[in-house]
């Protein structure tokens, strides 16, 4: 009798919170459509002399309509950084154009800030403890998935080159150079939105460690490869350009030098931290040694992300307050997700899907498949089985900042085939910036689900 009296009570309750979820969502989208409405008229005929002004309302207005986006996802079942990016797609160029081009450049200096306090708290999710069982995996997943995807996508780059006008129309030789080196940048997967999903999900366990761990070494690896391919096919894309030795010393400095700088910074960090016995350092000392990565990095042409990776390990690992860093990041890890997401949504150019979007679908499709098989077989090589070989490929979809800056460097080589370059893969990328917060977010859930029912039995 208890139970039957008890089911319309829990039902009236079901349908309460239904409602009171259904009545944040719409609040949340009409103080969303507020701030749009609100800034865009604020700038109507504003005169340029106020540009100044102008981008000082732009950076309130970024963290307010990101955060309110961020929770409009969140009660529609989605990760808060899909709000977020979906919010500087709506207020980019491509759309709104409340943030116009030369705007969201101007937001990148701050952007590089969030980068590197992100990257930092990237390296500090890397505890060698944690991570020594699961290294063999880490390793054999990283080449397995690299190797496949690489070869896979510049496959499929020459069966659909037909399709794509500026591939038709170069040399066989140039359209394999180009697939070369887009087949080892789709194999590409963003450390930053990794971290943010797991931060906002609070998420532990074997799945987690063994996503960040593949994320971030093979972003190191990738980084490593395209630089090597973009010198190797030079004569190939175009006949002018003869190799040259000196890409590999070139490369010793970019990526070793970046290592070099994260963990000697790191290490010096560390020193001020103390141990458990010092006195606890205030969050600001973590971002201005934040803000100093970001200098130097900058001065020496380092990449960023390699260098506070790096630094946030080194941090973990070698001082007993280390944890107190991470801490100090996460107390304002939203503010920080929220604002650099929301600009490198902004940056994504849609005109890109409509340019290139039946090769463009293609290419994200086979992504998809082959990052799948490959994520299985590699974790099958390393005798890891049962709900991680399943799911962890949900969590190397995503791809971001490093992805786009790599298609850059090709545009920057092959000028005249640079343009269309960047075009194709921008519109594969809006694809992985999209849904690949969405797939590791239901890869963890689904994790999460699995432990609490292996708990109860």
């Amino acid at each position: 009798m208890e139970s039957h009296a008890g089911a319309p009570a829990q039902q009236v309750e079901r349908a309460r919170r239904d409602t009171k979820g259904a009545t944040a969502v719409v609040r949340s989208a009409g103080t969303l459509a507020l701030l749009f409405l609100l800034v865009w008229a604020s700038f109507q005929g504003v005169a340029p002399s106020l540009e100044g002004g102008r981008l000082a309302v732009l950076v309130g207005f970024v963290l307010l309509a990101a955060s309110v986006g961020g929770t409009l996802a969140a009660g529609l079942g989605l990760p808060r950084i899909t709000g977020f990016i979906l919010v500087g797609i709506a207020a980019g160029p491509s759309l709104a154009g409340i943030l116009p081009s030369q705007a969201v450049t101007d937001l990148r200096l701050i952007d590089d800030f969030a980068l590197a306090l992100i990257a930092m708290l990237a390296g500090g999710e890397l505890q060698v403890s944690a991570l020594r069982p699961k290294a063999r995996a880490i390793a054999l997943t990283t080449l397995v998935v690299t190797g496949i995807v690489w070869v896979g996508m510049a496959i499929a780059l020459l069966l659909l080159s037909p399709l794509v006008p500026f591939l038709a129309a170069l040399p066989f030789p140039s359209t394999v150079g180009i697939a070369l080196l887009l087949g080892v940048w789709a194999a590409n997967s963003s450390p930053d939105l990794t971290v943010a999903v797991i931060e906002e999900k609070h998420a532990k366990g074997e799945l987690v460690d063994v996503l960040l761990g593949v994320t971030i070494v093979k972003d190191v690896l990738v980084i490593v490869l395209f630089t090597l391919t973009l010198a190797l096919v030079g004569p190939l894309v175009d006949p002018g350009q003869t190799f040259s030795a000196n890409v590999f010393g070139h490369l010793v400095v970019e990526v070793g030098g970046a290592l070099a700088l994260g963990a000697v910074g790191g290490w010096v960090f560390s020193l001020y931290l103390g141990g458990e016995d010092t006195p606890q350092r205030t969050p600001l000392a973590t971002f201005l040694f934040a803000y100093l990565l970001v200098v130097v990095a900058a001065e020496l042409h380092l990449e960023l992300l390699l260098a506070g990776v790096s630094a946030g390990f080194v941090i973990e690992n070698l001082s007993p307050a280390g944890d107190r860093m991470i801490e100090g990041i996460r107390s304002v890890a939203v503010v920080i997700f929220a604002f650099f997401f929301a600009v490198a949504g902004a940056g994504l150019d849609l005109s890109a899907v409509a340019r290139f979007g039946p090769a463009a679908l293609a290419l994200f499709g086979a992504r998809l498949w082959l990052t799948r098989g490959a994520a299985k077989r590699g974790l099958a090589m390393a005798g890891v089985t049962g709900p991680v070989q399943d799911r962890a490929w949900l969590g190397l979809i995503s791809q971001g900042g490093v992805s786009l800056g790599l298609v850059l460097l090709i545009e920057e080589a092959f000028p005249e085939v640079g343009a269309g370059v960047v075009a194709l893969a921008m519109s594969v990328i809006i694809g992985n910036i999209l849904l690949g917060p969405v797939l590791l977010g239901k890869a963890i859930s689904e994790a999460d689900h699995a432990a609490v029912g292996e708990s109860g039995r």
